[in-house]
């Protein structure tokens, strides 16, 4: 004899299949008929929840996981899913708090904590990753695949000196693992121990010769300048602070080339009768000061994130994810009146065909203005500094726009942002196009 619980179970499952198959409207109908029948079961919201989801409501399916919280405290999955839930929403805080929970309830299952290092990745909390981490690799000292993800978290937050060991004991199991050799080599350069580096990343560079990471910090060791660093570099960074990227960097760094830039740009037409491409225009704040202008207003930024926060403000007329170089590559000459670049070629580096390419596709009268960091004549022209910017000399700078066959190049010194409660120098550069 079949019991009510075991029918209703079947009727979850087809409920499901529906939901699987995008049948959303009979899974809705067949999930309202089973919820006035059975008010009180967990597994009803749960279900909603999951149906939310494939509707494209995701607070409808923050409430249903809620009420199913409400019905069912103690059960550590409907917390998690709780927690992933509020991520999507850039509910950071609260997600934390649900994987928490989770872990707190069922403390030695390995995909909970593995939910709870995701959440706390998203939200920007180091710390709590790494605890999680740390209880992963306690409970399953010889699980290799936790050790790696212990120190990609460790060399991730610039923990360098504790990464070593976990990399090492990757190692140990398998002494060719390239990319533990890379990341290894990585931690060293970092630590300053840059023969041992060297020796590390020349062992990695015979499987890896053309790893563009491996090449960066090959360089490093070997007493070199890398002409610019990967792209991931960058875009990891930003894609990880993008929600929280305006309140850090302007609020608590002071970071303030955006509004001038804009200043700069209504001085010269305050009518904003211009096109605008902004590379690496990160959460759109040239936007937010700027306003709205006549022309297309295009931002270009590595990070999906970035792009996303950007897209809020509702200024831009397009937004692409992707490389500046590329962008400037595939536009066509005399597109727009203006380029921008604000904090940007701290990341490129090496800007000897970035300029060029800016000019190339600028409007008579048209100006290319964009930040650096100061590098002192006595330092060379490209510099990178402990941060992993770069920074470039003024002179540099203008001997490129000049060659680039820009009429003019205004260098404005311009404190950049605070670093360690201390002003970044740098400079503000205006090229225009005759």
């Amino acid at each position: 004899m079949v019991t009510a619980q075991e029918a209703n179970l079947a009727r979850f499952r087809a409920i499901e299949a529906d939901i699987q198959a995008g049948r959303l409207q009979e899974a809705a109908a067949a999930l309202n008929a089973l919820g006035a029948a059975a008010p009180r079961d967990p597994r009803v919201y749960l279900t909603g929840a999951m149906l939310a989801r494939a509707a494209g409501n995701p607070q409808y399916e923050i409430v249903s996981l809620q009420r199913a919280l409400e019905l069912a405290p103690q059960l550590p999955r409907v917390h998690a899913a709780l927690a992933k839930a509020l991520a999507r929403e850039g509910r950071h805080a609260e997600a934390v708090a649900a994987a928490d929970r989770a872990v707190e309830l069922s403390p030695d299952d390995l995909p909970t904590l593995e939910v709870a290092v995701a959440i706390a990745r998203a939200a920007g909390d180091d710390a709590t990753s790494l605890r999680h981490l740390h209880r992963a690799r306690a409970l399953h000292p010889a699980d290799r695949r936790i050790g790696l993800a212990l120190a990609a978290e460790l060399t991730k937050q610039g923990r360098y000196a504790e990464a070593e060991d976990p990399w090492r004991s990757a190692l140990a199991g398998d002494p060719d693992d390239a990319f533990a050799l890379m990341w290894l080599g990585v931690c060293l350069v970092e630590l300053d121990r840059k023969a041992e580096a060297r020796a590390v990343l020349e062992q990695a560079e015979r499987q890896l010769p053309d790893n563009p990471t491996l090449q960066f910090y090959l360089a490093i060791a070997r007493g070199e300048t890398p002409r610019t660093q990967p792209g991931w570099m960058a875009q990891a960074i930003f894609d990880e602070v993008a929600g929280r990227f305006d309140v850090s960097l302007v609020g608590q760094l002071k970071y303030r080339v955006p509004r001038r830039v804009a200043e700069i740009l209504l001085a010269r037409d305050a009518g904003r009768n211009l096109s605008v491409l902004d590379l690496g225009c990160g959460t759109g704040l040239l936007g937010v000061y700027l306003g709205r202008v006549a022309g297309p207003f295009v931002g270009v930024d590595l990070s999906a994130r970035m792009i996303e926060e950007a897209g809020r403000h509702g200024i831009y007329t397009e937004l692409r994810q992707g490389d500046l170089q590329e962008e400037l590559r595939r536009t066509a000459p005399d597109t727009y009146d203006c380029v921008t670049a604000n904090d940007v070629f701290v990341y490129v580096g090496d800007v000897s065909t970035v300029i060029p390419a800016a000019y190339r596709i600028l409007r008579k009268g048209g100006v290319l203005i964009f930040s650096c960091e100061l590098a002192e004549e006595s330092e060379g022209a490209l510099v990178l500094r402990p941060s992993r910017r770069y920074a470039h000399s003024r002179r540099s700078i203008e001997e490129l726009c000049r060659d680039a066959g820009f009429a003019r190049c205004v260098v404005e010194p311009f404190d950049l942002r605070l670093e360690a409660n201390v002003p970044v120098a740098g400079f503000i550069a205006v090229a225009e196009k005759a």
